[in-house]
């Protein structure tokens, strides 16, 4: 059995996960652009943003923290119900502190987008006006992720389970994130209807609409790489080696559960690719004038993407430990003997 030196070094893994997208990510636009440094160079698919602006794209990130705060309720939420009690409470300063490091990150993130982005983009996105450089559509960025929310929502608890198993941690069934993971879909209803008036409506036509698919492959490729590895490894950093007893008397019919949301999510997905590959991508890719053969290919949109949202990735992080480290105080959510 591994020590816990041994398991602590084993969930660096995912520490490593979008640390080698990110390296592999600019190895490959820096050949794409024939440069070592690309720092400067224009490499966001609308054509304006150089690296170093796509990577603090502040704006653009301003206009998914809704997106980000449903997802990160979800993320916390289901972690907390594949979990039990953690005897090692967390401590209210602590919490102050991660209060203060979000109130601090947004603060930044508000007057980086002002300066660098100015007012109108900044405004934009925020209210749901905007979703790209020159692309403006009622609904915004909230509307843009509905296809990518939607089958996330089946995506999370797969993801949370296959990898507690991975390290080796035990799945102890609770009720103990219900909580969270409501106030995620009271979220999305709710902001989905405030948008759109009509939520059956909106998701029926997002669903046909293959520039709405195409952009939520991106995103289903991007969440597990760059959003979720980080605040996990904190969460089962955290959290002690499984329970084989209570592990042996999980109960089948919740596997058969987490089969059933895994293969809905890769038949939503497939879906989602069939019909984006149909279209084809570079129709209905942005077309920037360094595009070679005057189109961007996927590699180069799945590159140059994971660095427009880093921004976004340390908003996720920092929210779900703060949700995290709440649940885990001595007045937070505790699971019941």
């Amino acid at each position: 059995m591994k020590s816990v030196s041994d398991r602590i070094t084993d969930l660096r893994l995912l520490i490593i996960i979008p640390v080698l997208t990110y390296i592999i990510s600019y190895l490959y636009l820096a050949y794409y652009h024939g440069k070592y440094f690309i720092f400067n160079t224009i490499v966001h698919e609308g054509g304006e943003y150089t690296l170093l602006q796509d990577l603090f794209y502040a704006s653009h990130f301003l206009g998914h923290i809704p997106v980000l705060t449903m997802l990160a309720f979800l993320f916390a939420g289901s972690y907390l119900c594949l979990t039990g009690y953690n005897p090692n409470r967390c401590s209210r300063n602590k919490i102050k502190l991660i209060v203060g490091i979000l109130i601090l990150f947004l603060i930044l993130s508000i007057l980086l987008s002002l300066v660098i982005f100015g007012y109108e983009d900044t405004f934009d996105f925020i209210c749901q006006k905007k979703q790209g450089v020159s692309i403006y559509e009622e609904g915004g960025s909230w509307n843009l992720h509905l296809p990518s929310s939607i089958l996330l929502f089946l995506l999370i608890p797969v993801y949370l389970y296959i990898f507690k198993k991975i390290f080796g941690r035990g799945i102890e069934l609770n009720s103990r994130g219900s909580f969270y993971i409501s106030l995620g879909f009271i979220f999305f209803f709710i902001f989905t209807f405030l948008l759109n008036k009509s939520i059956i409506d909106i998701i029926f036509r997002i669903w046909g609409n293959p520039r709405y698919l195409a952009h939520s492959v991106r995103e289903l490729l991007t969440f597990p790489v760059t959003y979720f590895p980080v605040p996990l490894y904190f969460f089962l950093r955290g959290e002690g080696k499984g329970d084989v007893q209570r592990e042996n008397r999980e109960k089948m019919n919740f596997k058969y559960f987490i089969l059933c949301l895994a293969v809905v999510f890769l038949l939503g997905l497939c879906y989602q690719s069939y019909v984006s590959l149909s279209e084809g991508i570079g129709g209905l890719a942005q077309k920037p004038y360094f595009a070679k053969g005057g189109s961007l290919g996927i590699p180069y949109l799945l590159a140059s993407h994971y660095f427009e949202h880093f921004l976004d990735t340390v908003y996720f992080t920092i929210l779900c430990l703060l949700l995290y480290s709440i649940a885990e105080t001595d007045s937070g959510l505790r699971v019941k003997d």
